[in-house]
């Protein structure tokens, strides 16, 4: 489910009465700005069920397999692209490319991956040289000396992927620092930051007819699922994908989301 912009007193109240949950639960669970699993069936009619009473309620609900939710399938990671009249090809560095048609892609999530790392430290100082100071009688001879630490970290990186309405897989990737941006042409700079949202522009230009959504360039509290940062950024995409795809179902207007 999609939480929704405004929560009522009276929403709540509904919500938490479908079900079955105390008010406070029920508020952390509608809290946020990804979409949210709320509850889990052992069969789709009874998923189907709740889903349609909390539509009924005025929420964005909508079912999906967990095998659809945990599945992390090999996607092709593009090294740069070119346009043509029929659409976009993505290259890769090893080579191999996909063409996506224009009127294909369906929506562009861009968001952040965070990796975790380790940073060696060389910390300078100096100690006492034991055998030397023996040797002058007693006066204090020093010897320079490293101290070297290992410091916990994570290192960012945006991405952007690109969907068609066949699959909740995407069709390409492209990682900030994996890109060769000279298809930008003379509005390369030498920020790679900055080339990625140049080549965002591009994209949007290319793929007229998809949704933007960056809420995953943003800080999460509530909407990480319980699971490590990588398994929980991939099943984000794929909820942010069915929402999206759901909407349209329901036959929602195009919205244009950010982290704002």
């Amino acid at each position: 489910m999609a939480p929704p912009k405004l929560l009522s007193s009276d929403l709540l109240t509904r919500v938490a009465s479908l079900l079955g949950k105390e008010i406070i639960d029920t508020r952390l669970l509608l809290a946020g700005k990804i979409p949210r699993i709320i509850v889990s069936y052992p069969d789709p009619e009874a998923a189907d069920s709740m889903a349609r009473r909390l539509r009924d309620a005025g929420l964005s609900a909508f079912i999906c397999n967990d095998s659809e939710i945990r599945n992390r399938p090999a996607r092709f990671r593009a090294h740069t692209a070119r346009s043509d009249e029929r659409g976009v090809i993505f290259e890769g560095r090893l080579g191999g490319e996909v063409r996506v048609e224009a009127c294909d892609a369906s929506l562009i999530i861009m968001g952040r991956i965070q990796r975790p790392a380790q940073e060696k430290i060389i910390t300078p100082k100096m100690k006492l040289n034991v055998p030397a100071t023996v040797l002058t009688g007693g006066i204090p001879i020093m010897r320079r000396v490293t101290k070297k630490d290992v410091k916990e970290s994570f290192q960012s990186e945006d991405f952007v992927r690109i969907y068609d309405r066949g699959s909740s897989d995407p069709r390409v990737e492209m990682l900030q620092n994996h890109i060769d941006y000279n298809f930008l042409g003379p509005k390369l700079t030498p920020s790679a930051a900055a080339n990625l949202n140049i080549a965002v522009t591009k994209l949007l230009e290319w793929f007229p007819l998809a949704i933007f959504d960056k809420r995953l360039t943003g800080h999460f509290r509530t909407d990480v699922p319980t699971a490590g940062a990588e398994e929980a950024l991939e099943i984000n995409c794929k909820l942010i994908y069915l929402c999206h795809l759901a909407i349209e179902r329901m036959g929602s207007e195009r919205h244009v989301f950010s982290e704002n």
